[in-house]
This record gives structure tokens, C-alpha cells and sequence, in this order.
């Protein structure tokens, strides 16, 4: 055949680097909020998947990028999904398909209409005529929703990851207690909307929102402490097999403050809670134990809770939560978890300032 497979230039920025070698750049398209899907390099890594956002973070001459949930170091280029790169290569397709319908042309000489005839005006005459076939489809990489959006206050990378994640995916920096208190900001933010709420929807809407920021102030504390414990058990020898049966014996004791001591006593020598006094220990205790109605009786006071609490409340009425309460337990949780990685991780970086 005769022509050219690729033209040089064009929208991939085609250039021929010797024969039968050409380079060319595929733009990955971002999504609606300017971010793109990223994907640890280690296929072990779960979840694996976040997203960066255009222009934020280290903009100019990165070589090394990280991922938040394990730190796996590597080429920014390393973190390309699979959607990307078969992006990239239905790209490329389309655009070899183009080049072979070129070649095909230029070497039957076909005119416009894709036709050419032979023997004209002699004893014997053809025609020549060419179909081209569909052309490859291109779609758009799939991505995944990741709806918790974080800014590093190092190198100010505003990133998406599931859950909470640990380290900037640009600078590497700890930034574990940066994800913390901005899923807490999310939790004030809930609060900062109720009385709206109140107005439009009702004050059983309301109460509604209010339990549910207590219940998400319960989980956040729950899950916090959980991933504390385990990054000390692995960073102090434990595989990850004796990590899980760690926690397999830990059950739900972090949604408690008094079994939360307890542990932490017994497995760590930490005296009492730290961070908080005993006045303040019993209190977040008391703000924590409200969630039991609230999760397991429709927030209906019962004997069970009124013997656990202590509560000046009567049996079968609801369970009284206010904005101040879930912000008071919101603010004591938040110096607990900075003074347990003080004392269990001590070399991990925080945030430059509390917010």
C-alpha cells in the first residue's frame, strides 16, 4: 500500500520517530467537577481507585506520585486506570482505521466517491468501488463516583478518595487527620442546616437530622480509632492476618467510650482517654450512649439505655439530641484522635495547623 498509516499532527499530536514508529498524546478527558481517575499500581491495593484535580497540588515537574490508601510510590504516569489506557487505545484505532482507509484509496486511486474505472472506452471496462467499514467506537472512560473530597494543607492537592484514606497522593504527606476533620466538617455542615430544615420539612424532619449526625459522629469515632489501632499493630510487626483477628475480638467496642478506654489501657498502657479529662470522658459517654435508642428502638427511650447512661429520661419517651451536644462530642473526639496518633504514631505528620 501506498501512504502513510498516521498523519503527523492532527489532535493526537502524531509524530513519526522512525520506521513504522510514530508517538502521539491521547487527551483523557476529565469529568464534570475537572477531576481524573487515578488507580494504585499495586493490583493488591483496595479500594485502589481516587481522583486528582486539574492544576491543584504539584503542577510542574513531578516525578514520583503516591496512593493515598497504601503509599505505593511510582511515576505519576503509573496511576492511569485500565478505562484510560483502553480509552487511549480505541484512540489510536480509530485513528489507524482512518490511515488504513487512506492507504486503501491511494493505492486503487480511487476518486472521491470512492470509485475508479478501468478500460474505459475499450473492448473491456470495470469498475473499481470501495466500502468503508464502521469506524472503531470511541467511549469515554467509565468513572467511578468518589464523593469525599479533600485538600492537602501541604501541597494543597484537592483530591477525592473513599473513605478515609491516609497520604496526599501528590506530595506523600500524612494527612490522615485532614480526612478526619473533613468528614466532621460535613457532619457541621448537616448541623448548620437543620433549622432550615425545621421550617421547610418539619420539626420530626428535624429531629430526624439530628439523629443521624449523632449516628455519623458515632461511626466517625468508631472508625477512626479502628484505623489508628491498625496502622500501630502493622507499623509495630503485626501482619495483616493478626491485625484482622485483632479486630475480629475488638467488635464494636470503639462505638463505646468507657470499652474504648479499656482497650486502649489494656493494649496500649494508655491511661484514661487521652485528651479529655474524666468530666469530659463521662460526658462524651453520655452524648455516645443516645445513639442505642436512636439505632435500635426509633429513638425511644428503654431500660437498657436508662441503665447504661444514667440519663435523667423516663422509659417510652424520645431520646432529647441537640445541635450543641453533637458538636461538644464532635470537638472532644477530634482532641482523642489527635492525642492518640501523638501517642501511638509518632512520627506521622498532621496537618500544619487545627482547624
Amino acid at each position: 500500500m501506498t501512504g502513510k498509516l498516521f498523519r503527523e499532527g492532527g489532535p493526537l499530536k502524531v509524530r513519526r520517530t522512525g520506521r513504522d514508529r510514530y508517538t502521539m498524546s491521547v487527551q483523557i478527558p476529565q469529568d464534570a467537577e475537572g477531576r481524573f481517575a487515578r488507580e494504585c499500581p499495586d493490583e493488591a491495593c483496595s479500594p485502589g481507585y481516587f481522583k486528582v484535580k486539574h492544576r491543584t497540588g504539584i503542577t510542574g515537574g513531578q516525578t514520583e506520585a503516591f496512593c493515598p490508601y497504601c503509599r505505593q510510590a511510582a511515576a505519576p504516569e503509573d496511576f492511569t486506570t485500565k478505562e484510560q489506557l483502553r480509552f487511549a487505545r480505541d484512540r489510536v484505532m480509530r485513528e489507524a482505521h482512518d490511515g488504513i482507509d487512506r492507504m486503501i484509496k491511494s493505492t486503487l486511486g480511487l476518486n472521491a466517491s470512492n470509485r475508479r474505472s478501468l478500460g474505459r472506452g475499450g473492448p473491456l471496462s470495470m469498475e473499481i468501488s470501495y466500502k468503508r467499514g464502521t469506524r472503531p467506537a470511541v467511549r469515554r472512560p467509565f468513572e467511578d463516583q468518589v464523593r469525599r473530597d479533600v485538600i492537602c494543607p501541604h501541597c494543597g492537592l484537592d483530591h477525592s478518595v473513599y473513605g478515609l484514606a491516609t497520604w496526599c497522593a501528590d506530595c506523600g504527606a500524612d494527612i490522615f487527620l485532614t480526612h478526619v476533620d473533613t468528614e466532621l466538617a460535613v457532619v457541621t455542615a448537616m448541623l448548620g442546616d437543620v433549622n432550615r430544615r425545621r421550617e421547610a420539612l418539619g420539626k420530626r424532619i428535624a429531629a430526624k437530622d439530628l439523629e443521624n449526625c449523632l449516628e455519623d459522629t458515632v461511626s466517625i469515632f468508631e472508625t477512626v480509632l479502628k484505623i489508628i489501632v491498625r496502622r500501630t499493630l502493622r507499623e509495630r510487626g503485626a501482619t495483616p492476618e493478626e491485625a484482622d483477628q485483632a479486630f475480629h475480638k475488638i467488635g464494636n467496642c470503639f462505638q463505646n467510650v468507657e470499652r474504648t478506654a479499656e482497650y486502649l489501657s489494656e493494649k496500649f498502657h494508655i491511661p484514661e482517654l487521652p485528651g479529655l479529662s474524666a468530666a469530659e470522658r463521662d460526658r462524651l459517654s453520655q452524648i455516645f450512649e443516645k445513639r442505642h435508642p436512636i439505632t435500635h428502638n426509633l429513638g425511644v427511650v428503654d431500660r437498657k439505655y436508662l441503665e447504661k447512661a444514667a440519663a435523667a429520661a423516663e422509659e417510652g419517651r424520645e431520646v432529647s439530641v441537640t445541635p450543641e451536644e453533637i458538636t461538644e462530642a464532635m470537638a472532644m473526639a477530634q482532641r482523642v484522635f489527635r492525642e492518640l496518633v501523638g501517642h501511638l504514631l509518632p512520627g506521622e505528620q498532621g496537618p500544619p495547623t487545627a482547624p
